[in-house]
């Protein structure tokens, strides 16, 4: 019984957060994939993985503090019994949606192209319905699987000779996915850009060696450039100039919920 309310629960929770409804916009997206040339599918699956527009396509809907956003009938039993718990999941993921939507529209105020990304620290056994949260925001997913592309780490890289014979071999065993390299500085960044990786992640880079590493990176590459590692509301402006993407542990891990209620009439 929980089960059967918790999936009517979010049925009629997207209903009524969607413009058009959740049909809609993947019938958008299912016409847009037809138009994209080659490159920009290859392009998009670097962006989404294994996902495909018309999974994705969405739209989320700002809603009023006052505003009922649904409302449901059946036995009060059955329905006050699950209360507590639906009114959590729900409470944490407008949360996560909220906060993505305020540090979106901060980034994009200064670089309207940068995108927002959702890490994989997340709640186990929540993960896709927080990671839509992050999308309803305004966001988009980092990874959602480890098999969704290859990122090189540190931890990695201790355990091979360098990062472009890491690359190498990465790009050999999986010559299908996008290829990330996680710079500790600006000679590590230089040395990822020229290994043949897709992308470089800043990790943890102050705001004014972020700059000066973009710099010398794009003298000599148009590598993808993620910032990740210390961003906040606070300093999210500051970093969006020189980031392709910036990418959040806190969107799903440090969310404030979003109080709502269950009121009987």
């Amino acid at each position: 019984m929980k089960i059967k309310y918790l999936v009517l629960f979010f049925i009629l929770l997207s209903q009524s957060l969607l413009a058009w409804g959740n049909t809609g916009h993947r019938i958008v997206g299912e016409i847009a994939e037809t138009y994209l040339t080659k490159n920009a599918k290859m392009q998009i699956k670097k962006l989404i993985g294994h996902h495909d527009l018309s999974r994705i396509s969405n739209w989320g809907d700002e809603i009023k503090a006052d505003s009922m956003i649904f409302s449901l009938s059946g036995k009060a039993h059955d329905i006050l019994r699950v209360e507590r718990l639906l009114l959590n999941i729900l409470c944490h993921l407008r949360g996560i949606a909220t906060l993505t939507a305020q540090m979106v529209k901060m980034a994009k105020s200064v670089n309207p192209k940068v995108e927002i990304l959702a890490t994989r620290k997340t709640i186990p056994g929540i993960r896709v319905l927080e990671k839509k949260a992050v999308v309803h925001g305004g966001g988009m997913t980092h990874r959602m699987r480890l098999d969704d592309a290859v990122l090189i780490k540190d931890n990695h890289l201790r355990l091979c000779k360098d990062i472009k014979t890491a690359v190498g071999r990465s790009r050999l065993r999986h010559p299908d996915l996008m290829i990330e390299v996680e710079a500790d500085n600006s000679a590590q960044a230089l040395e990822v850009a020229k290994s043949g990786a897709d992308r470089v992640m800043l990790d943890n880079f102050t705001v004014e060696d972020a700059k000066k590493a973009v710099l010398d990176l794009r003298n000599i590459s148009d590598i993808e450039i993620e910032i990740s590692g210390g961003v906040t509301a606070d300093n999210i402006e500051s970093y969006a100039p020189f980031a392709d993407f910036i990418s959040l542990g806190s969107l799903t891990m440090a969310a404030p919920p979003v109080d709502f209620t269950l009121h009987v009439n």
